[in-house]
């Protein structure tokens, strides 16, 4: 896999239909200066699924693609990094200048988050131009839960899931396109033998990598060390890890490196707009 300039890693035959994972946000908790929390695009055979939707998302995402052509957006917990942005989201289907969609846009949350976006969306309800309106999200955005036992098929790509060790429910989403290529997506989370299981032989995994050191932290499994992201990726025989989900204030390339020093495989750090094609 190259990266040639522009930030994008290529490894697939020519004339390949395009399987390609861009960082819109790298940043936990906040977005670092200058940058997003967690987002990304997962571009496959001409669609367009947006994965995760934290702070500063959306402004990101645009510089990729129109709003009215995002097939589907999924996000795996209901932490406010992940998914907050979801708000400029509707607000930006329902009343920005990128045209309408013919139907609305369909959202697949993690089990339980339905009522979070409710009672969220209830601070925003009342429109001065329509009078209230029975549900925030509707009809722009269709909400839906996706079942983390069943095969999710989206347009290009079929989704799996693990449940991940985090402080709420989480899930890690595994995307195969239809010649059997795969990006796995970790989501957030400590040490997992279930997302280790779903990250078996991917082309592509990432993960997060909040904590630079293990060292202070020896109970608190809710987020990954680099030297344990880089052993889930050799546990798992994927052929290439991407760390994310990072403080600007980190020695990031030291944590690259033992992620490094941990697996056999190339590794690389997450920042905004950069690009990985299978």
């Amino acid at each position: 896999m190259r990266r040639p300039p522009g930030g994008e890693n290529v490894d697939r035959p020519l004339g390949a239909p395009l399987l390609r994972w861009t960082v819109l946000g790298a940043s936990a908790v906040r977005p670092n200066p200058g940058g997003a929390c967690a987002g990304y695009l997962l571009e496959v055979d001409g669609a367009h699924h947006l994965v995760d939707c934290g702070p500063g998302v959306v402004a990101r995402l645009l510089t990729h693609v129109r709003l009215r052509d995002v097939d589907s957006v999924l996000v795996s917990h209901g932490h406010p990094d992940h998914c907050l942005e979801l708000v400029v989201l509707r607000q930006a289907l329902r009343y920005g200048p990128d045209g309408r969609r013919d139907a609305g846009m369909p959202i697949y949350l993690a089990p339980g988050m339905h009522a979070q976006l409710d009672t969220l969306g209830a601070a925003f309800i009342d429109d001065a131009a329509t009078g209230p309106l029975p549900d925030y999200w509707s009809p722009v955005i269709v909400r839906r839960t996706f079942d983390p036992a069943a095969v999710l098929e989206l347009a290009g790509v079929a989704v799996t899931f693990a449940p991940t060790s985090h402080y709420v429910p989480c899930w890690a989403m595994r995307f195969t396109d239809r010649h059997g290529r795969s990006i796995v997506y970790g989501a957030d989370g400590g040490p997992s033998a279930a997302v280790t299981a779903l990250a078996q032989g991917a082309d592509l995994l990432i993960l997060e990598c909040t904590f630079p050191t293990r060292r202070g932290r020896e109970g608190d499994l809710g987020h990954l060390a680099p030297d344990e992201a880089g052993r889930l990726a050799a546990r798992a025989g994927v052929r290439r890890l991407v760390l994310t989900h990072m403080f600007a204030t980190d020695d990031r390339e030291a944590m690259r490196q033992a992620a490094a020093a941990a697996c056999d495989v190339p590794v690389d750090l997450a920042r905004e707009g950069d690009a990985w094609t299978v």
